[in-house]
């Protein structure tokens, strides 16, 4: 006995620590789904999935089975969308009268006085097509809070709401499924060889670069399907000239995280500007009262840092002003990617550009698209209008944790990192100087479809002939782009208004020229030129020609 007291004890003891570990475990380490409900058509009760959903995840709801709501009958009634069934006596009442065209009912039918059905977080599911072997699905956005799931069933007696569950029997099963997280951003817009665009992408999956677009992917030009060319994820990206423009108003000296906002935004930035490669180039400017170019534009990580780490934090906050400064630089630059970065920590309150819809219209004019970034703001709707209005994307910081992501997120976007190459040719060559709007969207494996937001880019705008090819005396144009792969031969035909020199040459996707086809002087009239590319590795090409009077031109897609 004595042994036996010393033994259970220290047994006990060691379940307790077993389950205090079990439970000091982390819950959310892994959030547990799938998970199956079962919900018996007698129970009144409302289950809940074991773990909430995460916000940034979707989810898969699969219903099926069968119960009855009438005990004087064996055979099932209602499925997780319709009453598909009635006794005859049942039918026959008074009651069911309001549903004149008959059954089945739906359970979510405004008739119904929601008295009746599953119900998942309070509502039923949307009103699919009745379906034999009464399984139907629907994907959610989760929303940070459990699922909940239930049956609902009552009615009147004697004027009196009651419970009905009583004379029910059968079940439904209720499947959630979590989703991977899929994330499509569109990097940029390319014109530079209109009527070819390029379009930048990066779709990710669980966080995870995802390549297999084919099929998948979608473009649309101003609300028009076009069809993709070649989708290429291995190419080298375009350079890119960037404004970065950095808030310096008085509020920027107080306090945020550790320091202060304006030393937390130099640290920040200087992320930034690690990210920028030997080919891209940047310039900071910074605002309080008035705008200042601290640092012109270059390649130099020292100087750019250098130029960050000098702001100080002082007066109004002139923002407007200082985007139309940042436009007016981006604008000269002839890099074909260009962008502005904006910081600031208030609503503008100084500038002589009072309008915030002046500021979007002119980076629209430029094709330039600017990523907005609101520090600690109660009210960020003109940095939300701007971004959404050029192209670019806003970003919300609240958390001094969150800034170096943030830059790096922008970063990720603006020199395109990771992202794929997407070719197609406008449905709408007129060189009429027209803002178009292209829009991304990708079909998920799952069958839903999310977009990747929106970005523009200008047509050019001069004299037109042929196939988007000027008028002028010595027109040269980008007139084709290569698939991948690439044919070893194609034919290019074109015609010249008179006399002059002409020049057609193979130009790789960063613009240099890989092979000189044709050089020389040529007389008025139509010419057909073979383009041997049995040299060239397998890429994505374009053809450019130089001529005098170019009129007409027949251009060629060459696929190695």
């Amino acid at each position: 006995m004595n042994k036996s007291r010393t033994y259970f004890p220290f047994a006990g003891m060691l379940c307790t620590i077993f389950l205090a570990l079990l439970l000091a475990a982390p819950a959310q380490a892994q959030r547990r789904f799938p998970h199956l409900f079962t919900l018996n058509a007698r129970s009144a009760d409302t289950l809940l999935t074991p773990d909430a959903t995460s916000a940034t995840h979707r989810y898969r709801i699969t219903a099926w089975g069968t119960y009855s709501m009438w005990e004087d009958t064996v055979n099932s009634s209602v499925d997780p969308v319709w009453i598909y069934s009635f006794p005859k006596e049942e039918w026959d009442k008074l009651e069911w009268r309001i549903f004149p065209e008959g059954y089945p009912i739906y359970v979510g039918d405004s008739r119904m006085y929601d008295s009746h059905g599953l119900r998942v977080d309070g509502k039923p599911f949307p009103k699919l097509t009745y379906q034999s072997d009464h399984r139907y699905s629907m994907i959610v956005q989760g929303t940070g809070a459990q699922i909940s799931t239930a049956i609902v069933d009552w009615n009147f007696k004697n004027l009196q709401k009651r419970d009905a569950h009583d004379n029910n029997s059968g079940t439904l099963y209720v499947l959630v499924e979590e989703l991977p997280n899929y994330q499509i951003d569109l990097c940029g817009v390319d014109s530079s060889r209109f009527p070819v665009i390029r379009v930048s992408v990066k779709a990710n999956r669980e966080g995870v670069r995802y390549e297999d677009l084919v099929g998948k992917l979608t473009l649309t030009e101003d609300g028009t399907p076009v069809r993709i060319d070649s989708i290429n994820c291995a190419e080298r990206i375009m350079p890119v000239s960037v404004a970065m423009v950095f808030d310096r108003s008085g509020s920027m000296r107080d306090p945020f995280g550790t320091s202060t906002r304006i030393e937390q935004t130099k640290a920040a930035g200087k992320t930034f500007t690690a990210k920028l490669a030997a080919i891209d180039e940047a310039c900071i400017l910074s605002f309080s009262d008035a705008t200042t170019l601290d640092q012109p534009w270059t390649n130099s990580r020292p100087l750019l840092n250098l130029a960050i780490d000098n702001l100080r934090a002082e007066g109004y906050t002139a923002m407007n002003d200082a985007v139309m400064a940042a436009i007016a630089e981006t604008e000269q630059r002839q890099n074909p990617r260009r962008a502005i970065v904006l910081l600031s920590d208030g609503e503008d309150n100084r500038s002589a550009v009072q309008s915030i819809q002046t500021v979007i219209q002119r980076a629209k004019q430029s094709n330039i698209p600017v990523f907005a970034i609101g520090l600690l703001l109660d009210s960020d709707d003109s940095l939300k209008m701007l971004a959404a209005g050029t192209g670019g994307k806003y970003f919300s910081v609240r958390d001094a944790g969150a800034m170096d992501s943030v830059f790096a997120s922008i970063a990720e976007l603006v020199f395109e990192k990771g992202c794929c190459s997407v070719y197609y040719t406008t449905p709408d060559r007129r060189r009429n100087g027209t803002v178009r709007r292209v829009e991304p969207r990708f079909t998920i494996p799952d069958d839903t479809t999310i977009s990747g937001g929106s970005g523009s880019y200008r047509a050019p705008q001069t004299g037109v002939s042929g196939v988007g090819i000027a008028d002028d005396a010595a027109s040269t144009a980008i007139v084709a782009v290569s698939p991948n792969p690439l044919h070893d031969a194609a034919s290019l035909r074109f015609r010249i208004g008179q006399p002059g020199r002409v020049v057609v040459a193979v130009i790789n996707v960063s613009g240099q020229v890989v092979q000189t086809v044709l050089e020389g002087e040529a007389e008025t009239g139509e010419y057909q030129q073979t383009i041997n590319t049995d040299a060239l590795p397998a890429g994505r090409y374009f053809i450019r020609l130089a001529a005098p009077g170019v009129t007409a031109i027949h251009g060629i897609h060459v696929v190695k």
